[in-house]
């Protein structure tokens, strides 16, 4: 009699071994998506790259989220599922019975580990065969129990869909149609390309690439931040710039298209929307106005592929309500940012949105006419005023929320909400 090993994904009448050895967590690569490859249906399949192959997942409604996808990554083709919720608790490499019936007659029995997805813990079981993503993919409903705990029904329409999407992707991925390559590329296009060791480059835009001149794609990338919960983001114009189409990434680790509504390159501002609503949103400071000196916040997804991908916190001081050249739109922070933080919101201490992060100063020289008499400027930040970027929206008929500043919380309670209305912003620019 054939033994489910771990970690197997097992049908009771009849018990499949899908995979031999112990079972062991896989880091979080293994579990986002890289690229968004259809977003049609009621799943959406993305290219993941440390797999090389693709996956495909839904988010519920009580913000569990279901995954299936393919394994290429060790010579043999395998399949894997996921199941994680953010209020969950599981921890990452303990193993945990997980039990899931479909349409309340077809049970399968699995042993997975606890795994850690940015804000989602779960448990994941790998190694699964072909059989048992087709008796996934057949079911209406599935029942899922973790432990001791049932989680109930999730409705399972458009699984045969996605799954044909998702087999496309793969097809795609392993005959060269899609290029891992190109895709990890966009991860390391944050700051385009850097000044040379005898020049500066005064209010260089931190985020935002630049054409080359090779052949190889050049992509761009910033920050946004919702305006409302219908699925529109503002960001800097500059970010997506020479772009025809965006992809963003909100909390979850998700990447999933965006179109480019309106763009502004005098204010520097652009407008983005998804397809699908967002709950969490800023909300724009009223009376009384931020002052010269109050404290600020700033959330944004700066240098990717060296600093974290879930996002950056910066704090800092509103250091002059005029920008560079006495600019009346934008006021001076000293809140350090960097390139990728470019379209991120600047909220005050009651997580209320007081700006747009749009331009840094790197290092430079300011010289007064004496070669001795040297003056050297640095962390000089700034951002459009939140007035420049309601009057945007206003132009173009987005909506949004105005509230006075509230009580002031403590920086981790502020960085909390801007990382929840905040997202990171990738398009490839077109020569």
């Amino acid at each position: 009699m054939a033994v489910c090993s771990l970690p197997v994904f097992c049908r009771s009448a009849c018990l499949l071994v899908l995979l031999t050895g112990p079972a062991s967590a896989f880091g979080e690569d293994y579990y986002t998506s890289d690229k968004v490859y259809d977003d049609g249906g009621k799943w959406t399949v993305s290219v993941n790259t440390t797999r090389k192959s693709c996956l495909m997942h839904m988010v519920y409604e009580d913000d569990t989220v279901i995954e299936v996808g393919g394994d290429h990554s060790d010579g043999a083709f395998t399949h894997f599922f996921m199941f994680g919720n953010t209020s969950w608790t599981y921890r990452s490499g303990r193993d945990y019975d997980v039990v899931t019936e479909y349409d309340g007659k077809n049970t399968w029995t699995g042993d997975g580990v606890g795994v850690k997805v940015n804000d989602y813990k779960g448990v994941a079981i790998e190694g699964v065969k072909a059989e048992a993503v087709e008796e996934f993919a057949g079911g209406s409903t599935l029942n899922l129990t973790i432990g001791d705990h049932d989680y109930g029904k999730y409705n399972l329409a458009g699984t045969r869909r996605g799954l044909a999407k998702m087999r496309e992707c793969i097809k795609a991925v392993e005959d060269g149609s899609i290029s891992l390559e190109e895709i990890d590329r966009q991860y390391q296009a944050d700051a385009g390309p850097e000044p040379k060791d005898d020049e500066t480059k005064p209010d260089a835009r931190p985020g935002g690439g630049e054409n080359s001149e090779d052949t190889d794609p050049t992509y761009s990338s910033g920050t946004a931040f919702f305006v409302n919960d219908d699925g529109y983001l503002l960001t800097n114009a500059h970010v997506v710039e020479g772009c025809g189409d965006a992809e963003v990434r909100r909390d979850g680790g998700m990447l999933e298209p965006a179109t480019i509504v309106a763009r502004d390159e005098t204010g520097d501002l652009a407008l983005l929307k998804i397809a699908k609503d967002n709950p969490a949103f800023g909300r724009f400071r009223g009376t009384p106005p931020i002052r010269l000196g109050d404290t600020v916040v700033v959330f944004g997804y700066p240098l990717t592929d060296y600093l974290s991908k879930t996002g950056n916190l910066a704090t800092g001081l509103v250091a002059s309500l005029a920008g560079a050249g006495d600019d009346e739109t934008q006021m001076q922070i000293s809140a350090p940012v960097q390139s990728g933080n470019s379209g991120g919101a600047v909220v005050d201490q009651s997580g209320r949105v007081v700006g747009v992060v749009v331009a840094k100063s790197n290092i430079q020289s300011y010289e007064s006419g004496d070669e001795d008499d040297i003056e050297v400027i640095q962390n000089v930040n700034f951002a459009i005023k939140a007035g420049v970027a309601r009057d945007f929206l206003d132009e173009h008929k987005v909506r949004y929320e105005v509230e006075p500043p509230g009580e002031e919380m403590k920086t981790p309670d502020v960085a909390e909400i801007a990382r929840k209305f905040s997202a990171q912003v990738i398009c490839e620019v077109k020569e």
